[in-house]
Parts: C-alpha cells; sequence; structure tokens
C-alpha cells in the first residue's frame, strides 16, 4: 500500500523541491544510445548513491544529498523515463535497474566502494545491486523500503468488497501517472519474486527507517493502525536476514521521512560514514 501510494503522488512532492541549476555536476551521461540525468556532487570516499522510489525523480533526494556532498562524494539519478532522462523499451523491474546503475558508475567512472541510500521501491534496487555486485557495496541506508508479500498480506485481510475498492483505488492512481512509472509499478510482482531469491548481506553496516505512521492519503485509501503494526513488523523480520541491522521507527514522518525529518537521515547517514571512513575532522552537519 505503502509502495503504490507513494507512486501516485511522489511527482507531486518533487515538483515542490527547487531544481538546481545546470553545471558539470549536473549533467546527462549516455546509456545505450539514451540520455540519463545524474546530479554528481561533492568529493572523497565512499560514495554515496541515493535510489529514488518509483516515479520519483532526483530532486526528490537533492536536499539530503547536497548535505551529504558537503562530507563525501554523492551521486543521485533518473531513472530512464523519469525526471529528465530518456525513455526507453526495456523491461522495469529491479535486476536491471541495477545494472542501470552500475552503467552509469562505470562510464562516469565513479569508482568503488559505495555507500546506498534508498527509499521505497529504491531499497528493492538497492538490495538486488548489493546482491549483484557485493565487492562494491559496503553500506546500506534503506527509508521505509518496499517489502515483498506485504500488499498481499493486506489484501488477505480484506473482505472480497474491500479488495475490489483497493484495486480500483490502485489501477485509478497508476492509470493517471507516466507510462515509465507505470512500467515500474506493473513489474512489482517480479520485483518481490527477485527479493525472495537473495538476502541481505551480513558483512556491511546497514540502517533501516520505518515510518511508523500512515500518510492521510493511505488512510483514506483505508490503511489501519493493524495494518502499520504489520509494516514494521515485516521490516522487522529483515533482520533474521541480516542481524547487524540497525532499526530505527518514527511516528514523526510517513514514507517521505527523508523530507519531512531531513535531519534524521542525514545523521543516519553521517554516523554510517563515520564507521566506514573514521576521521577525526568529520564535523556533524546537522547541527
Amino acid at each position: 500500500m505503502k509502495l503504490v501510494l507513494f507512486s501516485v503522488w511522489a511527482i507531486l512532492v518533487g515538483a515542490l523541491i527547487c531544481a538546481c541549476q545546470r553545471n558539470a555536476s549536473d549533467r546527462f551521461v549516455e546509456i545505450d544510445g539514451h540520455k540519463q540525468h545524474i546530479l554528481d556532487i561533492g568529493t572523497g570516499s565512499p560514495v554515496v548513491i541515493f535510489i529514488t522510489g518509483a516515479g520519483a525523480d532526483l530532486k526528490n533526494f537533492e536536499p539530503v544529498q547536497r548535505k551529504i556532498a558537503t562530507l563525501t562524494r554523492t551521486l543521485s539519478y533518473d531513472r530512464a523515463g523519469i525526471g529528465l532522462s530518456e525513455e526507453i523499451n526495456t523491461d522495469r523491474s529491479v535486476d536491471h535497474f541495477a545494472d542501470e546503475l552500475n552503467e552509469i558508475l562505470e562510464k562516469e567512472k565513479i569508482e568503488p566502494p559505495y555507500l546506498i541510500v534508498s527509499h521505497s521501491l529504491g531499497g528493492f534496487i538497492a538490495r538486488w545491486y548489493a546482491h549483484t555486485y557485493p565487492d562494491k557495496v559496503i553500506g546500506l541506508v534503506l527509508i521505509d523500503p518496499a517489502y515483498e508479500g506485504f500488499m498481499d498480506t493486506i489484501r488477505n485481510t480484506r473482505s472480497a468488497d474491500q479488495r475490489r475498492r483497493m484495486k480500483d483505488m490502485v489501477d485509478l492512481g497508476i492509470s493517471n501517472k507516466p507510462k515509465t512509472t507505470r512500467k515500474e509499478l506493473e513489474q512489482i510482482k517480479k520485483d518481490e519474486d527477485l527479493m525472495r531469491s537473495t538476502s541481505l548481506p551480513v558483512t556491511i553496516p546497514i540502517t533501516m527507517l520505518t515510518s511508523g505512521r500512515f500518510s492521510n492519503k493511505e488512510r483514506e485509501a483505508g490503511a489501519t493502525a493493524e495494518d502499520i503494526a504489520k509494516w514494521i513488523q515485516f521490516h522487522e523480520n529483515l533482520k533474521s536476514q541480516a542481524p547487524q541491522m540497525k532499526h530505527i521507527v518514527t511516528e514523526k514522518s510517513g514514507t517521505f521521512i527523508h523530507l519531512e525529518e531531513p535531519v534524521l537521515v542525514i545523521e543516519e547517514i553521517e554516523n554510517m560514514l563515520k564507521v566506514l571512513r573514521p576521521k577525526p575532522e568529520l564535523k556533524p552537519i546537522t547541527e
């Protein structure tokens, strides 16, 4: 529910964030004959990579990215057909997304190691990238990540009439979105199957931030207190894959924790950077 409803208004939220001026760091990369928009700012290692949720462009993470760029090199990007990136006619499942990201990094000679920060559907992409390229990823920050099987669990608690109304709302929301966003959401079942075939790494630090409340739109769609309890429990279940994971539940934000509580997100990224790259001169940027 969170993933689908997030996509319905993600573009509107992104439009509220000021676009940055074109410069050498805010540029286009040609991947397989199409132009892909990236924002590459800051210097240092590890490189912090930001991966947005369904339908959201790189501006969704830009305020947080610009803060982290004062500490190290950062990269965000618009997936093909999102934001300023050109559309392509290929499968839009998370395995393709991970390969797409890797092509950008190799084309731009952005060397690992990488700390990946992701939101919602971006959590699937981050997890698959870490699975496919384990030697390149040294840390993960998962912000209210999508979780395989959650929507099926919620549907199973609803009556037939409620399930029909949920489907109608989802179909309506998807139909109003750009074609590429629809393609992303139509691949969710395949994405969930891919996630079930892998597990989180146990040798790198992982922080997960979970929203402990639904947005007004989600409540209007019929979300209940029991649903949010299940959402939190699903996320807690990920710790069985990665016992070293740090799990934070916040009731101050909906799914857009990085927009509603940017200081919390910045602090957690900064804390992980201190672990991965301990330096006494690293100064807090959240004061």
